[in-house]
């Protein structure tokens, strides 16, 4: 059985069998790279959780609406991935697995000890972007996860801490992330997890966390790289949240 190639559309939501959706250019090209044929069954998704089963129209241009699937809503907090970016290639694997690994943001921090920094109008960070989207429909997300522009630590606590969870991940602290991620989910709020460069996060900036009212948690025995960490974090949410 032939596999549905699944696009991502702006928005679904008054969309109704029958009507010709067009389709946005990034999604255009992926359908001609992968010569989709006019006629060929797709799939449709946006950011909202909406699914349609769609026809692919004349040149990839646009699709014809068939029918609404069924979307199942996920009841549980979304993460929120604040990660200092690692060398070289491990930045693009590491927005690929988070993004199969169902982040709902990535959220790139430039910390006191960071080594690489990425300007977030940059091709580089576009081709993330183009990942994260790719990763999603890959792993049958309905929704791709936002790659955000670079930010300060400090900014970050300030414009984002209060609206979350904050876990600071730090091999010497007294809490298991696991056990964080085990207790009731009375907390609506979603989980900010914050993975520091390659030297770590500096005692002001953990101090800094804190004080903004992060709870410091460990993965495991050993000191894990950059993406090790953030993917062993999106994991064992997935597995538990």
């Amino acid at each position: 059985m032939a596999r549905i190639r699944r696009f991502a559309v702006p928005d679904l939501s008054a969309a109704a069998a029958g009507a010709r959706l067009a389709l946005p250019a990034d999604e255009r090209q992926h359908a001609r790279v992968l010569r989709l044929e006019a006629g060929v069954e797709i799939e449709l998704f946006d950011p909202h959780g909406h699914v349609w089963r769609a026809r692919l129209g004349e040149a990839a241009q646009e699709a014809e609406l068939l029918e609404a699937r069924e979307t199942i809503e996920v009841r549980r907090p979304p993460l929120w991935l604040a990660t200092a970016w690692p060398k070289g290639k491990r930045a693009a694997m590491l927005v690929e697995k988070a993004s199969e690994l169902g982040a709902a943001r990535i959220l790139p921090l430039r910390c006191a000890r960071s080594v690489v920094t990425k300007d977030g109008e940059s091709e580089g960070v576009a081709r993330l972007k183009r990942i994260a989207a790719e990763a999603a429909k890959q792993s049958g997300r309905t929704e791709v996860p936002a790659v955000e522009a670079e930010r300060s630590f400090i900014e970050l606590l300030e414009r984002e801490g209060a609206a979350a969870r904050m876990v600071l991940l730090d091999p010497r602290a007294p809490h298991r992330f696991a056990d964080l991620i085990e207790e009731p989910a009375a907390d609506p709020r979603p989980w900010l997890v914050l993975v520091g460069p390659e030297g770590g996060f500096t005692a002001e900036e953990e101090a800094r966390a804190v004080e903004a009212g992060a709870l410091r948690a460990r993965l495991g025995p050993h000191v894990l790289r950059v993406e090790t960490a953030a993917l062993a974090a999106c994991a064992a949410w997935a597995a538990r949240a």
